[in-house]
């Protein structure tokens, strides 16, 4: 039996196959961004070709996906129509005050007005109050004349619905979608009752909305990939990661498309976390350096840091997604010159057409890759294990043009070129570190993608790092991270009570127990529905706590009605948390709780790689020669140069050296030591 994971990327889809015996293969294709189901279909055959299995002896196909986030950022969604609360019409473009660009006077509107323009948002007379009474009854025949010129004048093809306070009674948004199911079957409904449950209106109707948008183009993707993969004759259920950072079967996630906005990303900070715990790190800082971005992100205490106001360009998408911060800084980042003659790095990029001058496919500008060649970091000839020669020549031409503006040498200009882009991203990196309240010096530092270790040593330096994990397949480790991931399924409400009101018996108490006895119920059921076995099942629950009068929540872990849990208890956490990421507290100020949250979690049969074979070669025998390689202050090093799959376990090299292998390239600046570990992770330590 065998379990495979794919991952969708932009230029190439990975793919990995591991057999319960612990072998396992890896495979890149390239990506059809028109239809991505192609790709994934032309992989899976490839993976099951190259470990010579059956198509029945896959026992679990696991999905990371990018077509929820296309959809947005290309507008390629379908046409919706909103329903409101009459009078609440113009939620969606009035917004928040807050602004991106608060000095920018000509900045474009940053509400997501072209998901429904204003003649596809209707009003319904209707009013449930902030306690759930209802103070309106629902104008049902309202509710068809908009439907009605909606679907018809305008041609929709699925509907948002948010009305106010449905979150304490969602009577009146469910026999909405009832009335919708009677007129147009074939309408697709999102109810904010269900997909995002919680206060704050302006959140609450753009995720509902972006639910509505996408639904339809992720279901007939996952529809089509589906019943691509029952043509291959594969028999498991289609799994999707979801935002999170957990998967979810297929026929769960085309109910709530929302969760897959941030799909990608999340794959590849489990896979790293999975790496470095095999290795004994799990605090650690992710960095995943591609061509044209670089993805940063945190785990604490074993598990990524997570989101809940999570944004996909200017606009808030309110669903739990894995911490990442991403930015425009890769290898195709061009260098440029603002007007005042100072040197910039990014976010524009050559891309992969014409791409880096070094391409030779017709980019003239110089960009990070170009710096590495004329460094010396990357061999010309080996780039992509020699699949791709680069032109060399091309590269410093580049670079030499921006040498020129500067007056300096091509090895200094491009040595500039690298201090930029890692001083980029070592700011990206103290936002999801230092910006949460954790300190970056007691975590290892988790190098992926193509670019992520030739940058390493020198992010971990200006960060105060002593120790850089390279896993031994970064360039495909989130692919791998699919087959590592948790089944998970999340549920929040608003209660909105204050703490102290939830000891003993009281009204507070028992609104609390009924929510989560609710999403218990819900919650097991689903886990059920996707074979779950129900012993297995880990509850954690959660409230969103603040002070009164704040803006933000901290979510707080909580046994309430559990092992005795007393209010006291429930503060003492809150502030605890709240002094480290705020630096503060109220004493004597009792916060509130404003949502209750519920995850239920099953952690599959893990999945276990084999352990690299013991190889009778030694650090000599890896020794493929030296280059020229520029190191800043100590100028140009004749540094060796060593093929990775050639070092056996527990080698070590002292920098400066190179460390090739066919995905990405090591550099191991002065002062670093770099080790094989037993599972084949290369461990870069300082000192």
């Amino acid at each position: 039996m065998i379990h495979i994971g794919v991952d969708v990327g932009g230029t190439f889809t990975d793919v990995v196959a591991v057999e319960e015996g612990g072998r396992f293969w890896a495979t890149k294709v390239p990506s059809t961004p028109s239809s991505p189901d192609e790709a994934v279909q032309a992989g899976t055959r490839k993976i099951l070709e190259d470990a010579g299995a059956e198509a029945e002896a896959v026992k679990r196909f696991i999905h990371g996906t990018t077509v929820a986030t296309n959809a947005i950022i290309e507008r390629k969604g379908v046409t919706i129509g909103v329903l409101m609360t009459q009078g609440f019409e113009d939620t969606l473009e009035i917004g928040r005050y807050k602004r991106s660009r608060n000095y920018d006077l000509w900045f474009d509107v940053e509400t997501p007005l072209f998901l429904a323009p204003r003649r596809r948002r209707k009003g319904i007379p209707e009013r449930i109050a902030p306690d759930g009474s209802v103070l309106e009854p629902l104008d049902e025949e309202a509710v068809r004349q908009a439907l009605r010129e909606l679907v018809e004048e305008h041609g929709v093809e699925a509907i948002a619905v948010c009305y106010l306070f449905s979150f304490e009674n969602a009577d009146h948004e469910r026999r909405t979608r009832e009335i919708a199911g009677e007129l147009y079957p074939e309408l697709r409904v999102s109810l904010s009752s269900v997909v995002n449950p919680e206060v704050r209106e302006y959140e609450r109707l753009c995720v509902t909305a972006f639910d509505a948008y996408i639904g339809p183009v992720v279901e007939r993707y996952l529809s089509r990939l589906a019943a691509e993969l029952e043509e291959i004759g594969i028999e498991a259920p289609l799994q999707v990661m979801e935002s999170r950072g957990g998967i979810a079967d297929a026929r769960l996630t085309r109910r709530r498309p929302s969760t897959t906005i941030m799909s990608g990303p999340a794959a590849g900070v489990v896979g790293a976390l999975r790496a470095a715990a095999a290795a004994g790190y799990e605090e650690i800082v992710s960095i995943d350096i591609g061509g044209t971005s670089s993805d940063a992100s945190l785990v604490a205490d074993g598990r990524p840091l997570l989101s809940r106001e999570g944004r996909i360009l200017t606009y808030p998408v309110r669903t739990p997604m894995v911490d990442v911060n991403s930015i425009g800084a890769g290898g195709g980042s061009i260098a440029w010159f603002d007007v005042a003659g100072g040197l910039h790095v990014g976010p524009q990029s050559a891309g992969a057409d014409p791409g880096p001058a070094c391409y030779g496919r017709g980019g003239t500008e110089a960009t990070v890759t170009d710096a590495s060649v004329v460094l010396g970091y990357v061999d010309p000839a080996y780039f992509a294990g020699g699949s791709f020669a680069l032109d060399a020549d091309l590269g410093h031409e580049a670079v030499g043009r921006v040498a020129s503006r500067l007056g300096v040498s091509p090895h200094e200009a491009a040595w500039g070129i690298h201090r930029i882009v890692n001083s980029n991203m070592t700011d990206q990196i103290r936002l999801i570190s230092i910006g949460r309240g954790h300190d970056p010096r007691r975590f290892a530092l988790v190098v992926l993608g193509g670019g992520g270790a030739l940058h390493g040593c020198k992010l971990a330096e200006e960060l105060g790092i002593r120790t850089i994990v390279v896993p031994a397949l970064p360039g495909v480790l989130s692919a791998f991270g699919l087959l590592v991931s948790e089944v998970d399924y999340e549920q929040t409400r608003t209660v909105r009570v204050p703490v102290e009101t939830v000891s003993g018996n009281g009204e507070a108490s028992a609104r609390v127990a009924e929510a989560f006895a609710a999403m218990d119920s819900s919650g097991r059921d689903v886990m059920s529905a996707q074979a779950v076995p129900a012993a297995e099942v880990v509850v954690d629950r959660f409230f969103d706590m603040r002070y009164v009068g704040q803006s933000y929540e901290l979510e707080v872990p909580t046994e309430f009605g559990r092992n005795g849990t007393t209010a006291a208890d429930i503060v003492r956490a809150f502030e605890e948390k709240h002094q480290r990421i705020y630096g503060h507290i109220r004493r004597g100020e009792p916060p509130e709780i404003l949502n209750v949250r519920m995850i239920h979690r099953y952690k599959p049969p893990v999945v276990e790689l084999a352990q690299p074979e013991s190889l009778n070669t030694s650090v000599d025998d890896a020794l493929k020669g030296s280059r020229g390689v520029y190191l800043g202050d100590l100028g140009g090093v004749e540094t060796p140069v060593f093929e990775r799959t050639l070092l056996p376990i527990g080698a070590t090299i002292a920098g400066p050296a190179i460390v090739e292998q066919i995905d990405t390239t090591v550099v191991v600046h002065p002062g670093w030591t770099a080790r094989v570990h037993p599972t084949g992770q290369l461990v870069v330590e300082r000192g």
